[in-house]
């Protein structure tokens, strides 16, 4: 299922080779309602076993994927004086400009637009994306209306690109049997991320472990995950001494008696364009999860993101991260 050297000449530049990295399978998870079969990409040992692991520690997740929706950002410089008030009356003008490029499964919907700092506006466009990531049709879409853009405002076009900072967010819940100390000390664990913004940077760390290896098995762009993840996190900390602290991603508690968590981000996935296709393993990896939509797909990695989250605030509680870490990692030197 590994590309050859022509395919891979076509994906990158100066290509000399092809580098592999190991496919596993997460097994127990059950997602609203269905029993799921999760491929994963990492080279990390552990990371499959912990997700797996958490998995089997919940009877059902429940998760839901964001809105297909993707910004394209354009900055003007130098706006003439009442260029926000043209912007406001040339809208329709705008979104007939960008609909005309976009393909017919994609559509944009709305635009937005705020002055940022002296002689400079921000305006976006809102873009329904459909099954695709849509980072190409996006930033197609936002050089072409540029001269629109520029003629509206009076003002010089600079910055015409998406921003991989998703408007909506997935998300995935669930109950969790475990000891009652150990709960209470896997919210105690949580409190620390919560409070502490090195702790949060580790915390969410271990949520992407999952997150990032659902995204390589099944083609995403695993940078703008990332990207989109941390900044999301950057408001989710307790705010101290007047500014907002990078936070975690999940959310624990104990509710009815029970652990419960809940992990929040954006997921900026899509399953038609771009290596899902291109990619005889992605294919084979998107095959094995049903060729789910996009929104299913999402719903899957928060999933994972959540499972994994738990197992390592788990293992933190009671024997140390180390323990079960590294009699895998010994696998590698026997």
């Amino acid at each position: 299922m590994c590309i050859d050297m022509d395919t891979a000449d076509s994906l990158v530049e100066n290509v000399v080779g092809v580098y592999a990295l190991p496919l596993g399978v997460a097994t127990n998870f059950r997602i609203n309602g269905k029993d799921v079969l999760v491929p994963m990409v990492t080279e990390e040992p552990s990371v499959i076993a912990a997700a797996s692991a958490g998995a089997k520690a919940t009877k059902d997740i429940k998760a839901a994927g964001p809105l297909p929706y993707v910004i394209g950002q354009i900055q003007v410089l130098n706006p003439t004086k009442g260029a926000m008030n043209m912007i406001k009356v040339r809208e329709q003008d705008i979104l007939d400009a960008a609909n005309n490029i976009l393909s017919k499964r994609m559509s944009a919907i709305k635009v937005t637009y705020a002055i940022l700092a002296d002689e400079m506006i921000k305006m976006e466009i809102v873009v329904d994306v459909g099954e695709a990531m849509g980072a190409n049709a996006v930033n197609t879409m936002c050089e072409c209306v540029a001269p629109l853009i520029q003629e509206i405002t009076g003002g010089r076009v600079l910055l015409r690109i998406l921003s991989n900072g998703a408007p909506h967010i997935g998300y995935a819940e669930a109950y969790f049997d475990v000891e009652r100390a150990v709960a209470e000390d896997i919210v105690n664990a949580y409190n620390f991320a919560l409070f502490d913004s090195s702790r949060a940077i580790t915390h969410n760390k271990g949520v992407m472990n999952g997150v990032t290896a659902v995204g390589l098995a099944t083609g995403q762009d695993t940078r703008a995950l990332e990207a989109g993840a941390h900044a999301y996190a950057a408001d989710k900390g307790i705010v101290q001494g007047g500014g907002s602290a990078y936070g975690p991603l999940s959310r624990w508690d104990i509710r009815k008696d029970i652990l419960w968590g809940r992990l929040s981000m954006p997921l900026q996935v899509g399953v038609i364009g771009g290596l899902t296709t291109r990619h005889p393993a992605a294919a084979a990896c998107l095959e094995l999860l049903g060729n789910p939509s996009k929104y299913d797909l999402a719903a899957i990695m928060a999933a994972v993101g959540l499972c994994q989250n738990f197992s390592a605030l788990r293992a933190l509680a009671t024997d140390g991260i180390q323990k079960g870490h590294m009699k895998l990692h010994r696998r590698r030197l026997e």
